[in-house]
């Protein structure tokens, strides 16, 4: 069969009809198109960036095991250096390794000073700065001041003059 000309071809009605209806739905859909995500992706980008600065130039300590620590209403940065916890049941953590119970090493210190010393070698090799003689200390609530004196003066004499005591900071 044979088309003619005039049998596919639309009328001036019909073609005007089809043009109505295709500026009808135009307007829509150009509304919808016109959301520029532009500024909200480089907000979101500025976002992320403030947050990775933020939590990357405080650095956290992981707080022992049974340690439950102090509070204080004027805490202080925390800073890079080894951890030593006291822990409420009296064991003694260096770095989240157990070294002994609190009063054996308060006689007897010499395990606890050959671990510092371990430390003290390995922050040359893993740092850029030499070693500054600054130590975490994480003591329990309920360990009494004498025993976190005690501790405190192995670590003087162990070169560790720079002691931070770790507390929980209220605003």
């Amino acid at each position: 069969m044979i088309l003619n000309q005039s049998m596919v071809a639309a009328d001036a009605f019909e073609k005007h009809l089809v043009n109505r209806k295709r500026k009808k739905h135009w307007g829509i859909k150009a509304a919808g198109f016109t959301l520029m995500l532009t500024s909200m992706v480089d907000m979101f980008s500025m976002l992320v960036v403030f947050l990775l600065q933020t939590f990357s130039s405080s650095p956290e300590i992981l707080v022992t095991k049974g340690v439950e620590l102090p509070n204080s209403i004027t805490p202080s940065q925390v800073r890079e250096a080894p951890v030593l916890a006291i822990s409420s049941d009296g064991n003694l953590y260096l770095d989240q390794d157990i070294v002994g119970k609190t009063e054996d090493i308060a006689k007897k210190p010499n395990g606890l000073l050959k671990k510092l010393n371990v430390i003290k070698k390995n922050w040359a090799k893993s740092h850029t700065s030499p070693f500054t003689g600054e130590i975490n200390l994480q003591a329990d609530k309920e360990i009494k001041s004498t025993v976190v004196a005690q501790i405190m003066g192995i670590l003087t004499n162990s070169q560790f003059q720079s002691i931070e005591l770790a507390v929980v900071g209220h605003r």
